[in-house]
């Protein structure tokens, strides 16, 4: 009989590192910067003049298995990406905690609405809402997250963590 986690890991995505054990819910891996990979992401951000320093590709096979679970459940296959805003310091409490801002120490870049995350629909506007002072003490957070309005934690993943210069 196959795990539920042999089942996800046999269906991920094609862009991710083969990974035999999770000691924790997710691993990062550096997007290298000539790839396809890091030219898709950093398309993203073009428009923000903002000197992208890394681009980490978030594996937690977990939160997509539960995501991909979830799209079958409500039969919605329209994904749009999202981006979230996280300090620093609360990256780790992010990523292991499915954007759980409630956890966050520094809470007040990312309180939401309704229980959940606040996700913006492009990257200007994440910007555009920071002083500038604090580009260095954030990062990005670039999310799949199901169409529509976010009921749980499994309407999305986190793909990539984006800091810059």
């Amino acid at each position: 009989m196959t795990s539920m986690l042999s089942f996800v890991l046999q269906n991920v995505p094609s862009e991710w590192e083969s990974v035999t054990t999770y000691n924790s819910s997710y691993k990062l891996f550096d997007v290298q910067i000539h790839t396809r990979e890091a030219e898709h992401v950093k398309a993203m951000f073009n428009s923000t003049l903002l000197s992208i320093n890394t681009i980490r590709r978030v594996q937690n096979p977990f939160q997509y298995g539960r995501f991909k679970l979830r799209q079958e459940m409500v039969d919605s296959y329209s994904v749009n990406t999202v981006f979230h805003i996280v300090h620093l310091s609360d990256l780790e409490t992010a990523l292991k905690y499915t954007c759980d801002y409630r956890r966050y120490k520094q809470g007040y870049l990312s309180e939401g609405d309704n229980k959940q995350p606040r996700f913006y629909d492009n990257v200007q506007s994440v910007i555009f809402n920071l002083p500038a002072s604090m580009i260095n003490d954030i990062c990005v957070l670039v999310v799949n997250k199901i169409s529509g309005n976010t009921k749980t934690q499994s309407d999305y993943y986190i793909q990539y963590v984006v800091d810059f210069k």
